[in-house]
């Protein structure tokens, strides 16, 4: 059975955020097609430009997206300098099969992940360790077998696959559109299209071949 694990990460990616009000949830990080990598998450609180003006002067950051904002939340979408990609544990949890299901960001990075061995774990935190990512094992646990973990979708993916698929968004002609999908769930058009093909990524990764790469 897969574990759960919590751990705490040292990472200079969008550290100085952190002197802010705003609280840091990661949704997502994912490589474009260019070979840039950006990170999707929500800010929590009231602040919106002092924090847009401390995320930008981040010398680990080349652009700064606001892709949706409500009363006391905002999405972003932040494009990380090569230095800061390099200590982004996204890819190297994926080189080991580990799903991140959550992360918050405060005076250190804590993660909640999925992970299907101690080994691949460990070597998950080695390969952190060696980029100087400081990696520090808060709780191991087992957690009953879900769908999400079944076949290797985060929750989000998970959410936003059956939306799709109930709308009539993978029908032939579609019965629905990306906005109206995208509307229902309370989110942007961007967000939703990175879970939806990140989301079919790993389900085909899962049942067709263990091989191929994950996507978070």
């Amino acid at each position: 059975m897969a574990l759960i694990v919590e751990y705490e990460l040292r990472t200079p990616v969008l550290r100085p955020a952190e002197a802010t009000d705003n609280r840091i949830h990661l949704e997502e990080g994912y490589s474009t097609e260019s070979g840039a990598l950006k990170l999707l998450f929500w800010a929590i609180g009231e602040e919106s430009e002092s924090f847009q003006a401390t995320v930008r002067d981040d010398q680990n950051v080349i652009e700064l997206s606001l892709l949706e904002e409500t009363v006391d939340r905002r999405l972003y979408s932040v494009t990380l300098t090569d230095r800061a990609a390099n200590k982004l544990t996204y890819p190297l949890a994926a080189e080991h099969d580990i799903v991140i299901l959550e992360g918050v960001v405060t005076d250190s990075t804590l993660v909640r992940a999925r992970a299907p061995s101690r080994e691949a774990l460990y070597a998950y935190r080695d390969s952190c360790l060696e980029r100087n990512v400081g990696f520090r094992v808060k709780r191991i646990y087992q957690e009953k077998e879900r769908a999400t973990d079944r076949y290797g979708i985060t929750e989000s993916q998970r959410e936003a696959l059956l939306a799709a698929f109930e709308a009539g968004y993978f029908a032939v002609p579609r019965d629905t559109s990306l906005s109206d999908i995208s509307a229902e769930l309370g989110i942007s058009d961007q967000a939703l299209s990175a879970r939806l093909r990140r989301g079919q990524a790993n389900l085909l990764a899962q049942t067709l071949g263990k091989d191929l790469p994950r996507f978070e």
